[in-house]
């Protein structure tokens, strides 16, 4: 087998950087960004945060022994470790000079004593308003416009801030994931590479926020899939009727997908629903046999580590306020017994799939898109063979592509995702017209497939997982292809999805090498 002039297993990385093995001299190395935090999956299959945070930006934020460094508006007052408002005026918490126009924060602080009115962060000096109305932690990612960092309490608001913590938000640590297969953490890690999105529901851990009907809600009880103690218990009593806990969002008139974690207890049976309108997605979930069945929309159950199981169910929204439901044991009503199970992590997306979790704690969170590109080895444009070892992320009807070109969508060779369920293709062009299009259903686009394309002047192949399942005989050889993408060469059909091993060789593979090469 002839040496890849880039190889690229997932192992190294730095921020802003994943490394390839080949070459060794960082032309070969991909410019990564995310600019938010984001989580993975570790080596020991727990749920980690992944990303990368500045320092502390304020002065004295756990007001330790008093409150040097910050501006009390009207109604503030320091005492006992905190700072206390009682007064009715709106007023800031100020810290002068401490931030940068146009920067991204993770801004963090615990409420204690509320009483009434609202507190947080506003449009005023911030991309988003969001403010809170509840004793507890919270947490808010967003964007500034100005120099100071303003806390904004309204008029009525009584209650004290504990601690302020602020850190600027750089996140594009690559994430390098590993999967769980039947509950069972696999071996190597792949790259994983997700879109956008937004975790629509305010409060993804703390359950006591949720309205409850026959049930009790114990939050920080079990340990988690994060591997701390910050599941919550749900207990239900004896009444004859519902047991369930639900929480409103807002939705979009598209597909919806709403997630959770669940752990059996003594109940090893639950219902889960998704209300819009009209019931979109409901499953009922056995959490001992590790099965799900929906009753509308669709539904997935997936096993992790220390009997969790990550569990899914799709429809279709309207736009408005939609509600998600939690049923223990069953959707009709029953007499309890004072039976329980666990419960983690619950998120809703406008997509039709569930992706990575996203944490939040008092309102939405965003988990921004990933971008790997500007990969540069020396590439032969004459012939060569273009492998990767991927798995998408879901048949979403969208055009996955990775590509070599000459930086546009001129001269390219591309493994791609197409809109057609379980298809993988290969589209390679020449001078802007099209020198080869090949493509092959596989049984399953979500595991990984091997997949190699051999490009050369009226020879290309197509190889999945050892076999050759399409060929172009006439088709011509592309030029100046210089740059490795994970989209189509001109920065569209981004690439989501996960990768395990990438490369490119400066010559055309013999049929046996090929075969050796994609052979699971």
């Amino acid at each position: 087998m002839a040496t890849p002039s880039l190889a690229m297993i997932p192992s190294a990385y730095a921020d802003s950087k994943v490394y390839s093995v080949l070459p060794n001299n960082g032309d070969g190395d991909f410019t990564f960004n995310r600019d938010s935090s984001a989580t993975r999956v570790g080596q020991n299959g727990l749920i980690q945060t992944v990303g990368f945070f500045g320092n502390e930006e304020t002065t004295n934020g756990n007001f330790d022994g008093n409150a040097t460094g910050w501006t009390l508006q009207t109604g503030w007052a320091y005492a006992n470790n905190k700072v206390s408002k009682t007064t009715s005026s709106a007023s800031y918490l100020l810290q002068s000079s401490i931030l940068t126009v146009g920067k991204s924060y993770k801004i963090k602080f615990t409420m204690s004593n509320y009483t009434s009115g609202s507190f947080g962060i506003t449009t005023a000096f911030w991309n988003k308003q969001v403010l809170y109305s509840a004793n507890g932690t919270y947490e808010i990612e967003a964007t500034t416009s100005s120099v100071n960092l303003y806390l904004y309490s309204n008029s009525s608001f009584v209650g004290s801030i504990d601690s302020v913590s602020v850190k600027e938000v750089t996140g594009d640590q690559p994430r390098l994931n590993y999967d769980i297969s039947n509950g069972v953490v696999q071996s190597c890690p792949s790259l994983l590479l997700e879109p956008a999105s937004t975790n629509l529901l305010p409060y993804s851990e703390d359950f006591s926020q949720y309205s409850q009907s026959n049930i009790t809600v114990a939050d920080n009880n079990s340990t988690s899939p994060e591997g701390i103690v910050n599941s919550s218990k749900l207990t239900d009593d004896s009444t004859n009727g519902n047991h369930r806990i639900f929480l409103s969002h807002t939705t979009t008139a598209a597909s919806h997908t709403f997630s959770i974690f669940m752990k059996k207890g003594t109940m090893t049976t639950a219902f889960l629903r998704f209300l819009s309108g009209s019931d979109i997605a409901g499953a009922n979930v056995d959490l001992d046999a590790g099965t799900i069945s929906a009753t509308a929309g669709t539904a997935k159950i997936e096993a992790y580590p220390n009997d969790w199981y990550k569990c899914s169910i799709t429809g279709t929204a309207v736009s408005g306020t939609s509600y998600v439901y939690v049923y223990m044991k069953q959707l009709a009503g029953y007499s309890g017994t004072s039976q329980d199970m666990f419960v983690f992590g619950a998120q809703v997306e406008a997509l039709s799939y569930a992706t990575s979790y996203i944490p939040t704690a008092g309102s939405t969170q965003t988990r921004a898109a990933e971008t790997c590109n500007n990969s540069k080895p020396s590439v032969n444009s004459t012939e060569g063979v273009l492998y990767a070892e991927i798995a998408a992320l879901a048949n979403d009807g969208t055009f996955r592509q990775l590509t070599i070109s000459d930086s546009s969508t001129s001269d390219r060779v591309s493994i791609d995702f197409t809109s057609t369920n379980n298809q993988i293709r290969s589209f390679c062009s020449s001078g802007g017209g099209t020198a080869a299009n090949m493509s092959n259903t596989v049984s399953n686009a979500i595991e990984f497939n091997k997949v190699a394309v051999k490009y050369k002047l009226n020879d290309y192949a197509l190889y999945i997982n050892g076999s050759e399942v399409a060929t172009d005989t006439s088709g011509s050889a592309p030029v100046g292809l210089q740059e490795i993408a994970f989209n189509n060469g001109g920065g569209s059909n981004i690439f989501y999805g996960k990768v395990k091993g990438l490369a490119v060789y400066n010559e055309a593979l013999t049929d046996a090498q090929l075969q050796t090469l994609t052979t699971l």
